[in-house]
């Protein structure tokens, strides 16, 4: 189906992506740590004003700006999570040097769940939630009205993603919990961001996950995206490239397992999620939360028929987020249906979707970032 054929996402020839999908390129030469040590003082001045700007910023402004400033500030300026808190051991899977922070078996049942969270006021809310979580006060009255606004503007339309929405505990995993329900991209460190939780609910609602799928996210990051999916549906796999960000991230979820034992459904590994995590494939629903600009062919390959994929694709200054349907005819044609989930009204900015190698995957291979 591949060879000779037009890619129905990008465009590009499908037979030629192929050896893309299957070869690494190299990252060029990083610059010496004296010329690093010199440009440091430099780096944090221009972090800084762009980090200020985006106060002003629109939406769209706001969200390249802090990517900017994410690329930009040096690792000694950027959020850390104590290091005495990351558990797990290291299990290598390859040469390739992949890592397994969790791996199944899932415990917990999702469908089983009886009870309910109000959605029908605030109080009954605010008042469900302090008698059955340990999640507080201030933070829930604002996650009731940045729901409540989500829903105005259609970034949550399924009932089921309203709630998985309010029980998650967002400020868990953003690294400043004061900025939680802040509608904005937010800095977690290593160059990366947490999403605006207006994005997180409208890929989410686009994806339209249920309970007895499997759902496979390529870019960990700060653990929300995978937290609120762990409310939907019993199996969450899930990829991170940066080794110590998903760490961090993995030793929040050890935290937190014993009260919220629906994060133990999330298998997580440390990897280049460019090729998915085949050893669980078929996947019912695909989300990538780094942009690029093509959809990976193995990726596709791994998309189970009947599947969604919600990708961000795009060139760095840009992407369009696709919401792609996998149509498998009888005589195994495959066609991909694609949405733009904003119906053409707006791009977004989301960090790269880079290698293991440190090089940023394109459509004509692997370019370096460094």
């Amino acid at each position: 189906m591949w060879e000779g054929s037009a890619c129905a996402v990008c465009g590009h020839d499908a037979g030629a992506m192929l050896p893309h999908a299957q070869g690494a390129g190299r990252s060029s030469t990083r610059r010496g740590a004296g010329l690093a040590t010199g440009a440091t003082g430099l780096l944090v001045v221009i972090s800084t004003f762009i980090l200020l700007q985006t106060r002003d910023a629109a939406p769209a402004q706001a969200a390249a700006l802090s990517l900017a400033a994410a690329t930009l500030a040096p690792a000694a300026a950027q959020p850390t999570f104590p290091s005495a808190a990351v558990q797990g051991p290291d299990l290598p899977l390859s040469e390739g040097g992949a890592i397994v922070l969790n791996d199944g078996p899932q415990t917990y049942n999702i469908a089983g769940r009886r009870d309910r969270v109000p959605t029908t006021s605030k109080a009954s809310f605010v008042s469900w939630m302090l008698a059955h979580t340990d999640q507080k006060e201030v933070f829930l009255g604002q996650k009731w009205d940045l729901a409540q606004s989500m829903l105005k503007v259609g970034s949550i339309t399924h009932p089921r993603v309203l709630e998985a929405f309010l029980r998650t505990p967002r400020e868990f995993f953003a690294r400043n919990p004061r900025r939680s329900y802040d509608n904005a991209v937010l800095l977690i460190g290593y160059g990366q961001t947490i999403s605006g939780p207006q994005m997180v609910g409208k890929m989410t609602d686009s994806l339209d996950p249920l309970p007895g799928q499997k759902i496979l996210e390529i870019g960990t990051g700060s653990g929300y995206q995978s937290a609120m999916l762990s409310e939907l549906c019993n199996r969450v796999f899930t990829v991170e490239i940066v080794k110590p960000l998903a760490r961090e991230t993995d030793a929040i979820y050890r935290k937190h397992e014993s009260r919220y034992p629906e994060f133990g459904n999330i298998d997580r590994k440390i990897d280049d999620g460019y090729y998915g995590w085949a050893e669980h494939a078929p996947y019912d629903r695909i989300i990538v939360t780094c942009g690029i600009d093509h959809v990976p062919p193995e990726l596709i390959r791994q998309l189970a028929p009947g599947g969604i994929m919600v990708i961000p694709v795009g060139p760095p200054s840009g992407q369009t987020i696709l919401r792609i349907t996998k149509r498998v005819g009888a005589d195994g044609t495959i066609t991909l249906d694609r949405q733009d989930i904003f119906k053409g009204k707006r791009k977004e900015v989301f960090v790269p979707f880079t290698s293991k190698d440190g090089g940023v995957h394109t459509t004509g291979g692997l370019q370096g970032t460094r």
